[in-house]
C-alpha cells in the first residue's frame, strides 16, 4: 500500500492517482460504493425529504471512509474511524454535506457544489486524519475542521474547485451512459442501473476527493516553505 501523495499533483496526475487507487482497494471501493448507492436509493423510496437527509450524512460518511481507505485501513477500520466521530461528521453533514445534496440540477451540482466542496469539504478528511485527538470534545474539533478546510481551500482554491468539478462530471456523464447502458442491455429499471452505475462510480468520485485533500495539504506544506524567513532571506 502506497501512502498518500505528499507532494502537489496536476489535474491529470490526480486523476492518474485515483485510478490507482481504485484497482489498489478495487474491493474496499466497490464495497464504499454499494453502501453509498443503496442507502441513497432507500432513502429515496422511503421519502425525498428523507433522501436529502441520507444524502448529506452519506456524502460526508464516504468521504471520510475514502480518505481512511486512502491511508492504508481497511474496509472495517475505515468504518470504524468513522464511527467514532459520528457527532463530528453529524454537525459536518449540515454544512458540507446538506447544501451540496440541495443542488438540483446539473449544472448547479456541477457549479455550486464544486465551489461548495472545494471550499469546505476538505473539513471531512481534517476530522478523520488530521484532527488533534486531545480531548477537547467534538466542538473544538469542527472548529479546527472548519478552520483548516478553509485554510486548505485558500492554497489554492480553483484548483481545488477544478479537480472538484471534473470529479462530478466525470460522476454525472458516465453514470447517465452507463445507467443507460444497463437499463437497454441489461433489462434493469432505471432505478436499479442508477444504483448499479453509482457502485462503481461512487468511489471513484470519494478516492477523487481524498486524493485532492492530500494534494492541497502538500500544497500548503510547498507555499508555506516558500513563505518561509530562510527562503526570503537575500530577495
Amino acid at each position: 500500500m502506497s501512502p498518500p501523495p505528499s507532494r502537489p499533483l496536476a489535474l491529470g496526475e490526480v486523476f492518474a492517482e485515483t485510478i490507482h487507487r481504485y484497482g489498489e482497494r478495487l474491493w474496499a471501493a466497490l464495497a464504499l460504493g454499494a453502501v453509498y448507492s443503496v442507502a441513497l436509493a432507500a432513502a429515496a423510496i422511503v421519502h425525498p425529504a428523507l433522501y436529502y437527509v441520507v444524502a448529506a450524512v452519506m456524502l460526508v460518511a464516504a468521504y471520510g471512509v475514502a480518505t481512511r481507505l486512502v491511508t492504508g485501513d481497511s474496509f472495517a477500520e475505515a468504518w470504524a474511524q468513522v464511527a467514532v466521530r459520528v457527532p463530528i461528521l453529524g454537525v459536518l453533514a449540515l454544512v458540507v454535506g446538506l447544501p451540496f445534496a440541495l443542488a438540483g440540477s446539473f449544472l448547479l451540482l456541477l457549479v455550486f457544489g464544486a465551489f461548495w466542496l472545494g471550499l469546505t469539504g476538505f473539513a471531512v478528511p481534517v476530522a478523520v486524519v488530521e484532527a488533534p485527538e486531545d480531548g477537547r470534545g467534538w466542538l473544538p474539533t469542527v472548529s479546527y475542521a472548519l478552520e483548516r478546510t478553509l485554510a486548505l481551500a485558500r492554497t489554492e482554491y480553483l484548483h481545488a474547485v477544478g479537480v472538484t468539478a471534473a470529479l462530478l462530471l466525470v460522476n454525472v456523464l458516465l453514470g447517465v451512459i452507463l445507467q443507460l447502458a444497463l437499463v437497454g442491455f441489461a433489462d434493469n429499471t432505471a432505478r436499479a442501473g442508477s444504483v448499479i452505475a453509482q457502485c462503481v462510480l461512487a468511489p471513484f468520485f470519494f478516492l477523487g476527493l481524498s486524493v485532492l485533500y492530500f494534494d492541497q495539504r502538500a500544497r500548503l506544506v510547498t507555499a508555506a516553505a516558500g513563505a518561509s524567513p530562510e527562503n526570503g532571506r537575500g530577495t
